[in-house]
C-alpha cells in the first residue's frame, strides 16, 4: 500500500513538471511505458571530470610499497556491498592459474568483513584488500592498475544503470573488465574499451580475464577506446547540455549565464 501510494506521488511529479532529466536511456523507456510524455524526458548520462581523472604514469613506488611489482594488476575501487557481488569475484580468483595475475580491492562496505574472511578461508595469495583511501589519492591507485574491474550482481535492475567507475577508469586509460549487462555493456562494447563478461558466470569471467592478460602488451586499441569514451562523456560537455535544457524552461525574461 505504501509503495503504491508513493508511486502515485512519483508519477504525479513526473507529469506535472516541465522536464524530466534521467541518466540512462533505459530510465527514459521506463517512464514512457508509464505514460510520462516522451517529449518532456531528456537523457544526460553520467560522466567524468577530466581535470581530475587524467592519464598518469604508474606510481612505481606505490606498486613497490604494496609488493605488486611485476604483477598484472586488476583493481576494484569502491563500495563492497551486496549489490557488487565481490564474493563471486573472489571465488574466481581461486581459479586463476597465472601467478602474474593479481587482484587489488580498495574500499569499505557492508560485505567487507565477509570478503576478508572469504580470502582467508580460500587462502588466496593473489588478492590484496585495503580500506578506502583519501579522495586525493584515488588517482594514484588507479594509475598502478593494468585493468579496472567493474562488477554488479546478476539482476534485471542493474541492466538499466551505468556505473560511474566506467568513466573514471576510462579517463585514465585503464581497459575495463565489466560484469554488468544492459546499457553499461553496450557502452563498453561500442567504444571497444575492454571486455564484458556475463554477471556471475565464472567460466566467462576467467575467459575474458585471460583474453586481457594475453593481449596485455597490445592495449593500444583499448586505450584509444577509453579516450573516445572519456571525451564523449566529459562532464563539462554534459553540464553545457544541462544548461541548454534549463534555458528552455525559463520564462522569457530570465536568463542563465
Amino acid at each position: 500500500f505504501v509503495l503504491g501510494f508513493l508511486e502515485k506521488i512519483e508519477l504525479h511529479l513526473y507529469k506535472s513538471c516541465t522536464k524530466v532529466i534521467v541518466v540512462t536511456e533505459a530510465f527514459k523507456r521506463n517512464l514512457i511505458r508509464r505514460n510520462v510524455p516522451q517529449d518532456k524526458i531528456q537523457v544526460i548520462k553520467n560522466g567524468v571530470d577530466l581535470t581530475r581523472f587524467v592519464p598518469t604514469k604508474s606510481t612505481t613506488n606505490l606498486r613497490k610499497s604494496l609488493g605488486l611489482e611485476n604483477k598484472f594488476l586488476i583493481g576494484y575501487f569502491g563500495t563492497h556491498g551486496m549489490a557488487h557481488k565481490l564474493d563471486f569475484i573472489l571465488d574466481c580468483c581461486a581459479k586463476v592459474s597465472s601467478p602474474e595475475i593479481f587482484f587489488l580491492f580498495i574500499g569499505d562496505g557492508a560485505e567487507k568483513k565477509h570478503l576478508i574472511k572469504q580470502v582467508q578461508e580460500l587462502k588466496l595469495t593473489n588478492v590484496l584488500m585495503l580500506p578506502s583511501v583519501a579522495k586525493e589519492l584515488v588517482v594514484d591507485y588507479i594509475s598502478i592498475l593494468d585493468v579496472a574491474l567493474v562488477n554488479l550482481k546478476k539482476s534485471k535492475t542493474f541492466e538499466t544503470v551505468i556505473p560511474s567507475k566506467i568513466f573514471e577508469n576510462a579517463a585514465m586509460l585503464k581497459p575495463l573488465l565489466l560484469g554488468v549487462e544492459g546499457e553499461a555493456k553496450q557502452l563498453v562494447d561500442t567504444y571497444h574499451c575492454g571486455f564484458c563478461f556475463r554477471p556471475e558466470d565464472e567460466n566467462d569471467f576467467l575467459n575474458k580475464l585471460n583474453l586481457l592478460f594475453e593481449s596485455r602488451h597490445d592495449f593500444v586499441v583499448y586505450r584509444e577506446g577509453c579516450t573516445r569514451l572519456a571525451e564523449d562523456f566529459n562532464r563539462t560537455k554534459l553540464a553545457i547540455q544541462m544548461l541548454e535544457i534549463l534555458k528552455t524552461i525559463l520564462p522569457n525574461n530570465k536568463s542563465i549565464s
